[in-house]
């Protein structure tokens, strides 16, 4: 039997930038259990589309520059919305191809855009870390003024791994704020006033 695809499996949150210094010590109340500063690093993201046709059919395709590399990546939403989701991260340009062209029989490697409309262009600077153990905690700052956490598990069972992380976040309610938390790309139309699928 073939293994299956890990998920990643994400929720983002709202936090306060002036608690991240008492994050970063774990001198929350509560503490977490167990708190690792992994890095902090800047990467810029383009997205392409044509007409909302990736975006209406749970696809987001874009392109990575982060530490002199590009890099190419389709996610494809298997379930949720913009603030709890889980997406299935495909990186190997042949299943790309065989993903998007079926909905853009135009997207092609070798062509300026990959033969599609440039959707967005942003830079993010992220702080990552490791919780408990096993929750990636990421803080996400964009270069047009908007901040966002997720937390994130990879995993084969999607319905387990949003449990895990409804109750690793109810643990530290001072940093995780309820409430709906907008995506990068959310915001993003949203200050450019342009409308975007779900």
């Amino acid at each position: 039997m073939a293994a299956k695809r890990l998920l990643e499996v994400e929720s983002k949150f709202l936090f306060n930038p002036s608690l991240v210094a008492t994050l970063q010590s774990n001198r929350g109340n509560p503490a977490f259990k167990r708190l690792e500063a992994l890095n902090t690093h800047s990467f810029t993201d383009t997205y392409y589309d044509h007409r909302d046709i990736l975006s209406k059919n749970g696809i987001w395709l874009r392109q990575r520059m982060t530490s002199g590399s590009l890099i190419l990546e389709a996610k494809v939403r298997v379930s949720g919305d913009f603030s709890r989701s889980t997406f299935d991260e495909i990186v190997d340009h042949n299943d790309i191809t065989h993903i998007i062209q079926p909905h853009l029989p135009q997207f092609d490697l070798k062509k300026k855009n990959l033969g599609l409309d440039r959707l967005a262009k942003f830079t993010t600077t992220r702080q990552e870390l490791r919780a408990d153990d096993k929750f990636a905690v990421v803080l996400d700052y964009t270069d047009f003024g908007h901040s966002v956490g997720e937390v994130e598990l990879m995993a084969e069972d999607e319905a387990e791994a949003h449990r895990q992380i409804d109750l690793f976040m109810a643990r530290y309610p001072w940093f995780f704020i309820k409430g709906k938390a907008e995506g990068k790309l959310e915001a993003y139309f949203k200050a450019k006033a342009t409308p975007i699928s779900t």
